[in-house]
């Protein structure tokens, strides 16, 4: 078969979680056409290599419009940071890199044990329930909100409204049916996070939380972000939270369906949970793919690729090429170079939460070890896994369980 032919064999809808969650089908893609044209006329990157080039050089590959709708152009005080290019997503990111240091999350471990040890008592009072929706989906957007110094009694408030806000017309138009932009689309959402941003601006004495950092930061040539670049970000940290809730559940679905080869072996070996979290990043990527454009005329993986072309990086693919990963369908606690994955992306766009996630999914797991026993937490009689339906997303819809002490 010419590779022509072969490639439109392949060739599929980027919408199609038939097609981008099938760990077989990507396989062949893999193996027959790494750099595969898609049905929409993106190009879908396969193998670790040509997904960790396209993440790397930015020079050649743009992030913005990453999550826009063709045509679509907000203004940059309303871009998430994944969506902004130099020279001005390095003076962002360099004014909050101290904020996600690994230092930073081991500050967030003691709340954030806390929390889950609560949720946990909650679920095992009631008898079980959906590990999703008590555990795996509040989690992270809490973190993220106590990170950024929002009241704890605003979380579910202000996550409620991020939530709408992700399932809305903004993240593609810029704008929903009351408005444009996020004062404009979610005034709710805006004025809360506005009279947070104004009490650290004018007080000096006032928490030292993320959001005091990013409106206090300047650069050395006294550059700053504007309260509406912040306010964005700080949307953008709180939104970003959903893939964390994923690796959650992907983590909580081992422990519970494969309690002899993963939840004893933790048991019994506490130090394993830092490789256990890495692992499930690589095996299950909680994100499957992100997207970039072609500044130029250009190659990547031998293919042609003109200025103006859509890359559809895949990550869950490059995370089980098997010129990286030995025996990659395979989930190995003890893999060698199990990071060298690809769930936070590479290079200048590298997830810059990615130490408060690992930190979340060990202590997610390190909770549920002192929680309970063996066999005392169990998946439901009738449970059945089903993936999320969200085409970006890896992991379960729902986690039901029932607790017997």
């Amino acid at each position: 078969m010419s590779d022509a032919a072969s490639a439109h064999e392949l060739s599929f809808d980027p919408m199609d979680v038939t097609k981008t969650k099938d760990w077989n089908f990507l396989a062949e893609v893999r193996s027959r056409h790494p750099v595969c044209p898609l049905s929409s006329g993106m190009l879908f990157t396969a193998r670790h290599a040509d997904s960790a080039e396209g993440f790397l050089d930015a020079q050649r590959f743009s992030s913005v419009g990453d999550m826009r709708a063709p045509g679509v152009i907000v203004a940059d005080d309303e871009r998430f940071l994944g969506e902004i290019d130099a020279p001005l997503h390095p003076k962002i990111r360099q004014l909050m890199r101290p904020a996600f240091t690994p230092a930073k999350a081991r500050e967030a471990e003691p709340w954030t044990r806390a929390s889950v040890q609560r949720r946990l008592r909650d679920l095992e009072a009631a008898g079980g329930g959906d590990l999703m929706q008590t555990v795996a989906i509040p989690l992270p957007g809490s973190v993220a909100a106590h990170v950024l110094g929002i009241p704890d009694a605003q979380h579910d408030q202000v996550m409620g409204w991020c939530n709408e806000l992700l399932h809305s017309t903004w993240p593609s138009l810029g704008r929903t049916e009351r408005g444009v932009g996020i004062d404009g689309a979610f005034p709710d959402l805006a004025a809360a996070l506005d009279a947070l941003i104004a009490e650290r601006l004018r007080d000096d004495r006032a928490p030292k939380d993320l959001l005091g950092v990013m409106v206090r930061a300047t650069d050395a040539d006294g550059w700053h972000m504007s309260p509406a670049q912040v306010r964005t970000l700080a949307v953008n940290i709180l939104a970003g939270s959903l893939s964390a809730s994923y690796m959650i559940g992907n983590l909580m679905y081992r422990y519970l369906s494969h309690p002899e080869d993963f939840a004893e072996v933790l048991r019994a070996d506490r130090s394993l949970i830092p490789a256990a979290v890495e692992e499930s990043l690589r095996h299950e990527a909680p994100v499957m793919h992100l997207f970039r454009t072609a500044k130029l005329d250009t190659t990547l993986g031998g293919c042609p690729v003109p200025a103006g072309t859509h890359l559809m990086l895949g990550i869950g693919a490059a995370n089980r090429d098997p010129a990286v990963f030995r025996d990659p369908d395979e989930f190995r606690l003890e893999r060698e170079g199990k990071s060298k994955h690809l769930a936070f992306g590479f290079g200048p766009h590298l997830c810059i939460g990615n130490h408060l996630t690992r930190m979340v999914g060990a202590v997610v797991l390190d909770a549920m070890l002192d929680q309970w026993g063996p066999g005392e937490v169990a998946l439901a009689p009738l449970f059945e896994w089903t993936c999320v339906a969200h085409p970006l997303e890896y992991g379960p819809e729902t986690l039901e369980v029932t607790v017997r002490r």
